[in-house]
């Protein structure tokens, strides 16, 4: 099992009851959510931690990323999970178009990934694109999805909107 895999199963709650769905694992393989020594650039992690467990809201990012693991078990035991639209890191530098039609090319296995938690677990789409390309989707295919609206990813100045976005939902 590749890295990336093992530790999003490590994390992966017995009993999800909400799913957080990404674009894909970063390019950059010292990155990923899911990994409990993380430096930089792992603003997703911190922006979810702190919109699902509102004690966390103020603790600076250094706190949060020295408890990493505690945290990531406590999101484990909480429910949430993080999934990806595409399971694979996307390429940088892809072009827009390149990056719709890998998206649009995973649908059905993304689908196919999800389609067990259909029943009793809520979904929440994170960015613009995933938004876009996956929500009527899987609404059509009758999954739960808490936003009805893009909420964009919480990176290059967003963090701000991705705050707003998740708060006008119910996620509780």
């Amino acid at each position: 099992m590749d890295p990336v895999t093992e530790a999003k199963e490590r994390y992966r709650p017995q009993r999800i009851k909400l799913i957080f769905i990404a674009e894909a694992p970063p390019c950059v393989s010292d990155r990923f959510f899911y990994f409990e020594d993380v430096q930089k650039g792992d603003s997703l992690f911190l922006h979810i931690i702190r919109a699902v467990f509102p004690d966390l809201e103020n603790v600076q990012t250094k706190e949060l990323r020295a408890r990493k693991e505690e945290l990531l078990y406590r999101f484990m035991e909480s429910g949430y999970f993080l999934d990806h639209s595409v399971p694979q890191s996307i390429p940088k530098g892809t072009k827009p178009k390149d990056k719709v039609a890998i998206i649009m090319n995973e649908q059905a296995g993304l689908i196919k990934r999800l389609e067990k938690y259909k029943q009793k677990t809520k979904l929440v789409l994170i960015s613009a694109t995933v938004f876009k390309l996956n929500y009527d989707l899987l609404n059509n295919a009758g999954f739960d999805i808490l936003n009805d609206y893009p909420i964009p990813y919480p990176g290059s100045g967003q963090q701000g909107k991705f705050k707003d976005g998740i708060a006008q939902i119910d996620i509780f």
